[in-house]
């Protein structure tokens, strides 16, 4: 990408130039659960304070490198956070509670609209509160997905700040909606090291075209009119380590989709020495398959500490 291309992005996104301090809290009172203690904390967001699961190992003392958990969406406005947190849910998107036992400081937050974001009592709830809150944005000449993104970028600094986080070392993963937002938030802000985004990736115009709505997180307006999509943001994200996993029968983001994707990221690798890139597709669909976290978790591991 370019730097004019670059900047016309930014301009686009219109993220907050001046962001609360996020002012960490320990929240109540940890317990031990397996091979994961857990911690409620709350920190500040724009208007507002949020409070998320922070899991560590149960035992050492760590420092420990840091991760953002970023749930998927799946149309369950109620689980958010506290689903890859290991408290609710699928089994297999507890990939928080996973990370942390295997040495990472994770922090699960909920996305807007999801958890503690949904609607109040005196407003319409699931798609159409995510309805709701999009206009809103918009008619502010925002989006919902500079919302998110501000909100995760307090996220960084809130999980930066905590004592046990190791380095400075922040990294990201998400499944789903997460994914997309997780490359929207590491194209963003510099602080994140690493990210990895699981079956959620597809250029957004071949995904139309295939009669597949987009997520109300993902809408940009005038993303194409300045020559990108989703390839050209995660591209852009290079130097820093990428890692992209999907399914080749995935019905959700298409494999079709994807490939534009990959083909930019490659081409980008092939310009910068010793580029970490990592791409893992298996013969599965929309699902989170538990061996290809493990893999998953091996490779962010060894980001982390190379």
């Amino acid at each position: 990408m370019t730097p004019d291309r670059r900047t016309a992005l930014a301009g686009l996104l219109k993220l907050a130039e001046d962001l609360p301090d996020h002012e960490l809290r320990v929240e109540g009172v940890p317990f031990v659960s397996g091979a994961v203690r857990r911690q409620r904390v709350t920190y500040a967001v724009p208007g507002r304070r949020l409070s998320a699961w922070l899991l560590r190992p149960a035992s050492g003392n760590g420092p420990w490198p840091g991760l953002l958990a970023l749930h998927p969406h799946s149309d369950r406005y109620g689980l958010g956070g506290d689903e890859v947190a290991g408290q609710c849910g699928q089994r297999e998107h507890h990939y928080g509670y996973a990370l942390a036992a295997r040495g990472f400081v994770v922090l699960c937050p909920d996305l807007p609209c999801f958890g503690q974001q949904q609607a109040p009592p005196h407003m319409p709830s699931g798609g159409q509160w995510e309805s709701l809150w999009m206009s809103r944005s918009l008619a502010e000449g925002r989006s919902l997905l500079a919302d998110s993104v501000d909100q995760l970028r307090c996220a960084v600094a809130a999980l930066l700040d905590y004592e046990k986080t190791a380095d400075l070392q922040v990294s990201v993963l998400g499944y789903g909606l997460g994914a997309r937002l997780a490359a929207w938030l590491t194209w963003s802000d510099q602080r994140v090291r690493a990210v990895w985004m699981h079956a959620g990736l597809g250029q957004q115009r071949l995904l139309l075209e295939r009669g597949r709505l987009l997520p109300r997180h993902l809408i940009l307006p005038g993303l194409w009119a300045i020559g990108c999509d989703q390839a050209e943001v995660v591209a852009d994200i290079l130097p820093r380590a990428v890692g992209i996993s999907f399914g080749r029968a995935d019905q959700v983001a298409l494999p079709e989709a994807v490939a534009p994707v990959l083909e930019a990221v490659r081409a980008r690798a092939e310009t910068i020495p010793r580029a970490r890139l990592a791409v893992l597709e298996g013969d599965y669909d929309h699902r989170f398959p538990p061996e290809v976290l493990g893999q998953i978790g091996d490779q962010l591991r060894a980001w982390a500490t190379a």
